[in-house]
């Protein structure tokens, strides 16, 4: 994944806005966005997309985790309102 993060020693990974947009953008064009994974919640969706990237701190940091939830729902809602 090209997305590069740091953290403190032993705090929290820290993402920048562009992380973010990276791993929404990942995620919405991910096979757990198709059909296949529709009959999931999205936030279990998420969740197994970012441990099968190795993105398991990021899953276990809820601020992160709902900062990058968030933007995937900003997402799909500009998608909706464009198509609408």
């Amino acid at each position: 994944m090209a997305t590069e993060m740091t953290s403190l020693p032993s705090g929290p990974p820290l993402l920048t806005d562009s992380d973010v947009d990276a791993l929404a953008w990942q995620f919405l064009h991910s096979s757990y966005a198709d059909d296949d994974y529709a009959d999931w919640p999205l936030d279990r969706r998420l969740d197994g997309f970012l441990r099968r990237e190795g993105l398991v701190r990021l899953v276990e940091d809820g601020d992160t985790y709902d900062l990058i939830l968030d933007r995937v729902m900003a997402y799909i809602a500009a998608r909706a309102r464009l198509s609408g």
